[in-house]
């Protein structure tokens, strides 16, 4: 089996799902090495747990030849479910008949869906839906895209579109998780900067973060109410991170960090502060968990600060 990982984000969607008549649409973002393909389709008369399936089919289909690894985030509880608590199996040894006694739903496609992940490494993880996932929001779009040429008649057609994506950040490494994102940032990175660009890069509008890790040339801040502003002042040795503690928000339309963190020198005293920059010493590594609203901060003539919107 090869180095080379894959990532597929698929959804599916359904304009009036419980009607007779209705329009639906899958959608699905496979992420290959540097590449970004994305691929969508409508049908007529459906379900919205068939699209989520199609999706899930299509994108396969499309990694049909790669001999890797393959991961599959869906916001869809009825398709993985099945998949991690193996209910196919006991469909298939009641003749894809269930414990009522009526047909198995959609068989046809789980038919076509299952020799795929016996075949290959897949693994199936469970996403939120409209959540800011930025790949599954991605793959939403798709599905919804897919409803509306199903309803301008182009029902059963593939449509894809393939771009490269932009180079790895050297600054930084992450992973996302079900729930959030763990991020590493490397050694001699600016950490307000690279947070900064990393929640544009991943369309993370607010959240909380949490990180621990070493830093060098930090600045921190404390306010002085009567004068409106923060006394600021630089501590340049490498400090162990004891604790980052903040939230996301938006200023202005761009994501802004708002944290207090706790430092511990070579002789095991701690200073503490808002945080406005510093240097990885070592490493940073954060816990990200987006929200699901737009939270901003606007300006309070009280304080003069920005403060949360709520």
């Amino acid at each position: 089996m090869s180095n080379e990982k894959i990532v597929i984000y698929c959804d599916g969607a359904c304009s009036d799902n419980q009607k007779r008549t209705n329009l639906g649409g899958w959608g699905a973002v496979i992420l290959r090495g540097r590449e970004v393909l994305e691929i969508h389709g409508g049908e007529k008369n459906t379900t919205n747990n068939r699209m989520e399936l199609t999706a899930c089919i299509q994108a396969l289909e499309q990694v049909a030849e790669a001999d890797a690894p393959i991961t599959i985030y869906a916001d869809s509880a009825y398709l993985v479910n099945c998949i991690n608590q193996k209910w196919y199996e006991r469909w298939r040894r009641n003749g894809w008949v269930t414990a009522k006694k009526t047909p198995v739903e959609n068989q046809d496609l789980w038919k076509q869906l299952l020799p795929f992940i016996e075949k290959k490494q897949v693994v199936f993880k469970k996403v939120k839906g409209h959540a800011g996932v930025k790949y599954n929001e991605r793959a939403d779009q798709l599905a919804n895209l897919g409803v509306e040429e199903a309803r301008a008649g182009k029902a059963g057609q593939v449509s894809s579109r393939r771009e490269e994506t932009l180079e790895a950040d050297a600054r930084y490494t992450f992973r996302q998780m079900e729930n959030g994102y763990l991020l590493r940032i490397m050694r001699g990175a600016s950490v307000a900067e690279t947070l900064r660009d990393f929640l544009v890069a991943q369309q993370i509008h607010s959240g909380s973060i949490s990180a621990v890790g070493a830093l060098e040339q930090v600045e921190l801040g404390f306010f002085d109410r009567e004068q409106k502003t923060y006394l600021r002042k630089q501590f340049k040795d490498v400090y162990e991170l004891i604790s980052f503690s903040g939230n996301i928000s938006l200023v202005d339309g761009t994501p802004f960090v708002h944290a207090h963190v706790v430092l511990g020198d070579r002789d095991y005293r701690a200073v503490a502060g808002h945080f406005f920059e510093g240097t990885v010493a070592v490493t940073l590594e954060a816990v990200i968990t987006p929200f699901d609203e737009k939270i901003k901060r606007s300006a309070d003539p009280d304080t003069g600060l920005n403060l949360l919107d709520l």
